[in-house]
């Protein structure tokens, strides 16, 4: 299998029961999120990854714009929530560096993850560079290194299944997210929290 050196994973396989409608498809501004979770990470992938629900791959191939491979959760941990779609992603694409990115984020900026990649690269003695802010690890952005890889099977096999369990595991750099940089970490978990991020 041909390695590349960075690949960009979208995670929008979650099941949005608090939001009422599957988020990846909502729009925000001139694009959904999901076409804005991808234009986050695009300019540092050499390929992009979306992990999202079987049932929407059909109809996310008329939606977006970039090149980007869609799959689901592998079967043995299909809706084993995200570490199953990190680990997915690792199977179908082989890297040695992953974007993370959440499909709920829409105010994410591309300049975040050209900070992080950055350090992952100059630093390669880490696993993973995560983002931290006001003393909340936000373990669904960031960037994870092939090298979690046997540590996550690990974990999913022993129903071990919080991210944050991983990281603590694998030698982790935490970088702290300045005041003016708290913007862009705005999550969208239910209709008020779409309302709250008024226009683009």
């Amino acid at each position: 299998m041909d390695q590349k050196l960075v690949i960009g994973v979208v995670l929008a396989g979650g099941q949005s029961r608090r939001f009422g409608s599957p988020k990846l498809f909502t729009k925000w501004g001139d694009a959904t999120f999901f076409e804005k979770a991808l234009k986050t990470i695009a300019p540092y992938s050499d390929a992009l990854v979306a992990v999202v629900r079987n049932e929407e791959i059909e109809k996310l191939e008329q939606y977006h714009s970039h090149s980007v491979e869609l799959i689901s959760d592998v079967e043995a941990f299909k809706g084993k929530g995200p570490l199953a779609g990190i680990y997915s992603a690792m199977m179908e694409v082989s890297g040695q560096y992953y974007l993370i990115t959440p499909c709920d984020m829409p105010r994410m900026s591309s300049e975040m993850y050209g900070k992080w990649l950055d350090i992952a690269l100059q630093q390669p003695e880490y696993d993973a560079v995560i983002p931290i802010l006001n003393g909340k690890v936000y373990p669904l952005n960031g960037v994870y290194k092939r090298s979690c890889l046997s540590e996550i099977k690990e974990n999913l096999d022993n129903e071990n299944l919080k991210v944050l369990s991983l990281l603590k595991q694998k030698n982790t750099k935490y970088i702290e997210v300045q005041k003016e940089e708290a913007y862009f970490f705005e999550n969208v978990n239910t209709q008020e929290d779409l309302l709250n991020l008024g226009n683009e």
